[in-house]
């Protein structure tokens, strides 16, 4: 860990400036598969149907911890936000609040629109005391920071961005399947409510995305609406 975070120390103000200044487009290439690991966030366009890709994949993928386990406090780098460059613990800042938690292992040519999406939900619900944060799981943060913080400049994200060690996944921490893109953890006063998760296939097919997307939002709108 110790490692990791002196690695990350060396980010720098100038990569926003530099990484900004490209399109979000140019994070994704249009052929081949998506990368296998975090550090190479490359991937392709969908080409499967949805009735393909609920073929292919089979049931809801499970990721994350399990509901009712409380989240453990952990360190990363914030990539973007007030805390830029700085080691936060965000399940610590933002205590007994609902968070909407985004955990992620590959970047996908869907994951700005899951990214803006969260966005737009905490932008609605904030004075609901509605907060979230987005880590990716790397152990090379200054190769997959500029593309965090590109998604972020292209699609104005007010969303903190950060990175994280790779055993962070682990089942001890947040349980993060290996073959989940991004996991969804939403949870209160510490306690995992609910979870959802995209394999890079769902998350790349604009239809399969959109759906669950929209279902995570009216979910987690509903946990807030059922507090009042």
């Amino acid at each position: 860990m110790k490692r990791w975070l002196l690695a990350s120390v060396a980010l720098s103000v100038g990569i926003v400036v530099a990484s900004g200044m490209s399109r979000t487009s140019s994070l994704f290439s249009d052929e081949g598969t998506s990368a296998p690991t975090s550090t190479a966030p490359m991937v392709a366009a969908a080409t499967k149907s949805g009735s393909e890709i609920n073929k292919a994949t089979g049931s809801l993928l499970q990721s994350g911890p399990q509901v009712g386990k409380e989240v453990p406090s952990f360190f990363v780098r914030a990539i973007t936000g007030p805390q830029m460059n700085r080691s936060v613990c965000f399940v610590c800042r933002n205590g007994d609040r609902p968070v909407v938690m985004v955990v992620l292992r590959r970047l996908e040519a869907g994951t700005p629109a899951l990214l803006k999406a969260v966005d737009e939900l905490i932008d609605r619900r904030r004075a609901d005391g509605l907060r979230a944060f987005g880590v990716m799981l790397s152990d090379e943060p200054s190769k997959v920071a500029p593309h965090l913080q590109t998604i972020s400049f292209d699609e104005k994200l007010n969303l903190p961005l950060s990175v994280g060690p790779e055993t962070l996944g682990e089942r001890d921490s947040l349980g993060v399947d290996p073959t989940a893109s991004a996991t969804i953890v939403v949870y209160r006063q510490r306690k995992v409510i609910w979870t959802a998760a995209f394999r890079s296939i769902e998350l790349r097919d604009d239809a399969v995305r959109t759906r669950r997307t929209r279902e995570i939002v009216e979910q987690t709108e509903k946990l807030l609406n059922d507090d009042k």
